[in-house]
């Protein structure tokens, strides 16, 4: 009898023992979850959950962080066509990886961790296309900066020439033709680094002396511009750029058009060639050529060579031989300063100086 009831006994303890060890269990709710590998980079990630006994689920909760960001952020599930949805938001070309685990926040007011960890979070690896490529290193080379704010002046003479007989420039202007003037401007510039690499607008003012052909003969004349350039700078190749150029603005005569071209070859190298050409009506003409460097750390470098009509359709072109210097102050300051010789007779020339200040973010 004794040996019956103890098997009687142990029947009885081995039959309730699957029954304890289930019950609670059975009520754990759990989350169904495809994670992804990768996901293509600007563009949002949507992930897709199944949840069990939603009955005792307050929310679901997403937190992430894109790799390697020390804080996580929240992102809470919504309903969507019967199961649940999160979308996370299109990282920057910057974010390489986003790193998230799934957490279950119960009605009795606790928490479960049901998918990675704060310790061992899943990572999804971001995708870039080739030109998000191009416009990673680019802004990488660039400091991370694409605003650029500049405002500078500049003072150019071409000397004065003698008017022997007032045949140069009319007798009214005495014994020398004077042709000088002085620019201030500045510059708004946004860079995208992608096939459109950067807009600009620039405005500027000018006003001078200089020599212009009337009907009365060749006469000096006050001169001045004030003027709006736009212009938009195409990737050709990734080290070749093409600008181009509009203007509107008005003279002491009337409103005044132009426009003109540049080719940089050399984008994002050390040392940059650039070749250029603008013209405005009844203001004249110009043609550039420019070498551009940075082979010393922090100090951009410089020289030209510029053949210009400006600043009023002058009948002689004169010839400016120009040097630019700067530094860079941080990632956000930059100065610069330009010295040049120009001359326009052979009998005269004068000197040129600027300068310029540019922010940049």
């Amino acid at each position: 009898m004794r040996t019956a009831a103890l098997c009687l006994a142990l029947a009885l303890a081995a039959a309730a023992r699957p029954a304890l060890a289930q019950s609670p269990a059975a009520d754990v709710p759990t989350i169904e979850h495809a994670p992804l590998a990768a996901a293509n980079a600007r563009e949002p990630i949507v992930l897709r959950f199944g949840v069990r006994h939603l009955e005792r689920v307050a929310r679901l909760a997403v937190r992430w962080r894109p790799g390697g960001a020390a804080a996580w952020r929240t992102a809470v599930a919504v309903r969507d066509s019967g199961a649940w949805r999160v979308d996370l938001p299109a990282q920057p070309i910057t974010a390489r990886a986003v790193d998230y685990y799934v957490v279950l926040e119960l009605v009795d007011g606790s928490t479960r961790a049901s998918f990675a960890s704060a310790e061992s979070p899943h990572r999804v690896v971001l995708r870039p296309e080739e030109s998000d490529e191009r416009e990673l290193i680019e802004l990488t080379r660039n400091r991370g900066r694409r605003l650029e704010l500049t405002g500078g002046g500049e003072y150019t003479d071409f000397g004065s020439a003698p008017n022997e007989g007032g045949a140069r420039c009319g007798a009214a202007s005495g014994a020398r033709c004077p042709d000088h003037w002085y620019t201030l401007w500045g510059e708004v510039r946004y860079r995208f680094y992608r096939r459109v690499r950067s807009v600009a607008v620039r405005v500027e003012r000018l006003d001078g002396q200089t020599t212009r052909t009337t009907f009365e003969g060749p006469r000096t004349r006050d001169v001045g511009l004030v003027a709006a350039t736009a212009s938009v700078e195409f990737r050709l190749v990734d080290i070749v750029s093409l600008h181009l150029l509009g203007t509107i603005g008005a003279n002491e005569e009337t409103v005044q058009v132009g426009g003109g071209v540049r080719l940089d070859v050399g984008t994002g190298l050390p040392a940059v060639v650039s070749l250029g050409f603008q013209g405005i009506t009844s203001y004249g003409l110009t043609a550039s050529a420019w070498m551009r460097w940075e082979t010393a750390r922090d100090t951009p470098l410089g020289a030209g060579i510029e053949l210009t009509s400006q600043p009023g359709a002058n009948a002689q072109w004169g010839l400016r031989l120009l040097a630019e210097g700067g530094r860079h102050f941080g990632r956000h300051l930059t100065v610069l300063a330009r010295v040049g010789y120009g001359a326009r007779q052979q009998d005269a020339g004068g000197f040129t100086g600027g300068g310029a200040v540019r922010l940049a973010f």
